[in-house]
Order: C-alpha cells, then structure tokens, then sequence
C-alpha cells in the first residue's frame, strides 16, 4: 500500500516526519514524502500540481506534520484535500495536535497524540486491511464519535530509541513544492531548502529534557505521560546512523545535534561518544545545551571531539522571571559561569533570550540587558519573542491574566519577529557594543525612554552601526573560529553567509519580516 506524508514547514529539517516515513517503509509501506513550503492557495496551478501527484500515489492514508504555526495552512490544505479525496482517510500529527486535539478535530479525521511511530503502522495496517473497527482501538489516536472527542489510550514512551530506524541525508520517494511545481527532491533542491544550504546533517541523539520549564512543550509531555524522563540512543547507533551518512554524502560539513539538552548525558556517556565520534567520523559538530550542565572537563572533550559551535538558553536575566515564572532551574550565575568556560575554550556559542513576557517587570527586562551586557564577547544572540503555545503551563497562566495576548496567537504568531520596543533593540544590539557604551545607554533609558538623545543614540546603533557593521565583524571572527584554522573554507562559506545576512536584515527594514534569516544561525 502507498502512504503518503506531508509537512508544511517552509524549510525541511523535519526530523520527527522522516522518522514515521522510515518507519513505514521498514515496515513494508511504499512510503512518500511532500515538502509544501510556502504553500499558495491562491495559486491554482500550484492546487492542481498538489492534486496530480496525490492522484499519481493513490495513497491509502494521508498524514500532515504540523508545528503550531503551521495550523491554518494545514486547515486550509484539508479541507481541499477532502474535497477532491473524500475516500482517502487523513490523520494530523506533531506538536500542535498532541497539545490542541480538540481545535484540530474540526477539521482532520484523526489526530495522533504523542510519539507517532508505533501509532502510524497501526493506522496503515488498519487502513490496508479495511478496518473502520481497528482504527477505532489504534493508541495514541483521537477522533470524533458521536461528536463528542474519543481520546484513546497513550503508548507508553519508546524506551529504546536504537529501534527507530535511521532517515537518508536526502530522503528516499520524497517531492517537494518548488516554484510552483512539484519535483523529486533532488539534491540541488535539497540544498535551496536546507537549512545551512546542505552542508549540515542533523541529528537527534535522545528524546526528552530534564527540564519542565513552563513555556515549552517539555512541560506539556511531562504532565501527558507523567514522566520526565531522558532517553538516549546508544553512542554506537548514533556513530552507525552518522558513519552512513558522511560516507554517502562527503559535502557534509557540519553534524548538529538537535538534542534538547545534549549536554546532560553524563561525563561517562559523553567520554565514550567523543572518543567514537573522534575515531570514525571526525566533522566539526555543534550541540545545544543547559547551562548548569557545563563544566571545563565536560566542554575540554568535547572539543577534542569537534565540537565548533554551542547554544545555550539564557531565556531570561533575571531571576525572578526564572524561578517564578519560567520555573526553570538554571540562573543567571550558571549561565554566566558557562559562558565564561565557552570563552575559555574558544567555542563560538549562540545564546537564546525570551522578550515580550507580559509578566515581567522592567526591572527584570533591564536584569535580562545586563546579563548580556556582562556575558563574555563574542557571540551569537537569539531573540525571540514569548509565545503561548497550548497546553503548556504559561499558556494556562496567560488565559487566566492576560487573555488578550492568547487569542489565537499561537497557532499565527512568528517568534521570531519581536515586538519593536526600545529595551528589545538595546538587547539585540548588546552582544556587539562596549560594556561603557551599553551602561550609558541604560542610564539614558531610565532617566527619559522617550528622549530626543536616547531616541537618536538607538537609532543610529540599531539600524546601522550595529546591523551593518558590527554584527557582521563579530560573525565573521566567531564562523573563522568554528572552521578552526580552515580558511578557504571558511572564507568561501563566509561570503555566501554574508550575502543572506545582508540580503535579509535589508529585506527586514523595508518590510519587517524575515524572509531568509535562519538559512544560516550565523
């Protein structure tokens, strides 16, 4: 039977669908795969192309991968499918239908709740053998009886990650949306549309975080399967999977591990994954991680291993806004102390900040400004802007307090692009500034936020000094870094970064929407 899978992310690092698409076709399954990136429905040519290769598969089910922002368009996108595919069953899984079962059912037959692997070989048994009944039992599952919402029972979680097979670099039977047409993937597409333009193999060792922090969806998983539990996959299933795909595909410069907390394995772990990793793979790889989880020792192998990039959340500056609001177990000494060990090292870092948090004071804004102020130079600082997403404990906080800054928001609402105030650009623009320059700026702020003086100086950095000039020197010193004495390399990947860096910051001021900034982190 032919099964058909669809994501409708702009991008297509999309780990958790490939997995479900391997695990169909190492269970038998001719599987495909459709990449719809920036999908059109205004665009009947692009419906048509849609229709046509649906036709061509003829598959026995249809499964649509969504992250939140992605739930109108896959609103938009079922509803034309039961139009022309009435007799072809579709089932919704992924973050936003595990979290919001109950708005998804308003459109989609089905929705698969939690880890998806087990319940996506039920469903296609089911749907081969014709079985309205099975379907019905299949865990994990929910769907409208009677019209009211059946909630099946859970999988327990997968404890042995080794069972899950590995995805291709490039995935086998798989199309994706270009140009208006719809074209085998191949790897000159797969380049266009990869994140850090195909150079990068990302990875994702273990599942789960050791933190419930209340904003992320860690903290709705702990409270679905009562358990907090991280699992890891053994180093040597890791060094296989990686072994296979650099071998395959040479142009792999980077292995990023897209682990939520990489770093909390244990020194035991981590020893006899760097001596494996160093032994057989030997490409430059970048981890993401929590700050309490640093150490010297830890950070000394790591590097020995090849480790060339970090990223760390430093959320917020202030306690306060970490303890009371976030509930998360990592201060703004512990990310100063780990910090100051990336410096030591020379690890090029990128770190992560949250603004636009309805409960917090300016106080704790200035502690958060202060905090980067006082973290060591150079790196990367992410941005983004607090966002409730359902089902987590900050969304059910917001509903109670602020229910105007939840309205729907989730579901549409871009983190990236941040609410344009003056304590958020005197953030952005405090990784690249002097310590003296960004405390004057702080005393202006508070003695007139509205001033013609502070106004002036803000903007003169933020649109210019900063963007332009200085941001793109402090990428350039922290990308050398990462190719660790590889300077035609560097120099050659370099120009092209500076290209979008440049093409989208400019793209940004004329239209105040990001358009190609995350095709490459630097």
């Amino acid at each position: 039977m032919n099964t058909l899978l669809i994501t409708l992310q702009d991008e297509k690092e999309v780990i958790g669908v490939k997995y479900l698409h391997y695990t169909l076709i190492k269970n038998g399954y001719n599987s495909f795969l459709l990449y719809l990136p920036f999908l059109d429905f205004d665009n009947k040519n692009v419906l048509d192309e849609i229709k046509k290769t649906i036709s061509d598969i003829s598959p026995g089910f249809i499964g649509i991968s969504l992250m939140s922002i992605n739930y109108y368009k896959a609103c938009d996108l079922t509803k034309y499918l039961k139009n022309n595919f009435s007799n072809i069953p579709i089932i919704w899984g992924g973050i936003h239908p595990t979290v919001a079962p109950e708005m998804c059912l308003k459109h989609v037959d089905y929705v698969c709740i939690g880890e998806g692997e087990k319940t996506i070989i039920d469903f296609a048994n089911a749907v081969k053998n014709n079985s309205q009944n099975k379907i019905k039992g299949i865990k994990n599952l929910c769907y409208l009886e009677d019209g009211k919402i059946k909630r099946n029972p859970l999988y327990p979680l997968i404890d042995n990650l080794d069972e899950i097979p590995y995805y291709e670099f490039i995935p086998a039977n798989t199309f994706i949306l270009d140009k208006g047409r719809i074209q085998v993937l191949n790897k000159k597409l797969f380049k266009k549309y990869s994140l850090y333009s195909g150079k990068t193999y990302t990875v994702i060792s273990s599942r789960g975080c050791p933190f419930h922090c209340t904003y992320c969806i860690n903290n709705f998983y702990l409270r679905l399967y009562k358990k907090n539990k991280v699992r890891r996959r053994s180093v040597e299933n890791i060094i296989s999977e990686l072994e296979k795909a650099v071998n395959e595909y040479p142009e792999i410069e980077f292995v990023n591990f897209e682990d939520d907390s990489f770093l909390s394995a244990g020194m035991d772990y981590l020893k006899d994954f760097c001596k494996a990793y160093k032994e057989k793979i030997k490409k430059p790889f970048i981890v993401h991680g929590i700050p309490i989880y640093i150490n010297k020792d830890m950070i000394r192998i790591l590097k020995d291993a090849g480790l060339s990039w970090i990223n760390l959340g430093l959320e917020s500056g202030s306690d306060r806004t970490l303890k009371q609001v976030f509930k998360r177990k990592s201060y703004r000494s512990d990310f100063l102390k780990a910090a100051n060990i990336i410096k030591e090292f020379k690890i090029p870092a990128f770190y992560d900040a949250i603004v636009d948090n309805p409960f917090e004071k300016e106080e704790d804004e200035l502690d958060t400004l202060k905090t980067i102020i006082d973290t060591p130079t150079p790196f990367i600082l992410r941005v983004v802007s607090l966002t409730f997403f359902h089902g987590t404990e900050i969304y059910e906080r917001a509903k109670k307090e602020c229910p105007e800054r939840i309205e729907e928001t989730c579901p549409k609402y871009n983190f990236v692009l941040v609410e344009d105030k003056s304590i958020n650009r005197l953030i952005k623009s405090a990784p690249y500034l002097s310590k003296r320059y960004m405390n004057k700026m702080i005393h202006l702020y508070k003695q007139n936020p509205t001033g013609l003086r502070f106004k002036t100086n803000l903007a003169v950095i933020n649109k210019f000094w900063v963007v332009m000039i200085l941001m793109p020197v402090s990428y350039f010193s922290l990308i050398r870094l990462s190719y660790n004495g590889f300077f035609f390399k560097f120099l050659k990947n370099f120009s092209k970064m500076l290209f979008f860096y440049y093409y989208s910051h400019i793209y940004y001021l004329f239209s105040h929407k990001y358009k190609y900034f995350y095709k490459y982190p630097f």
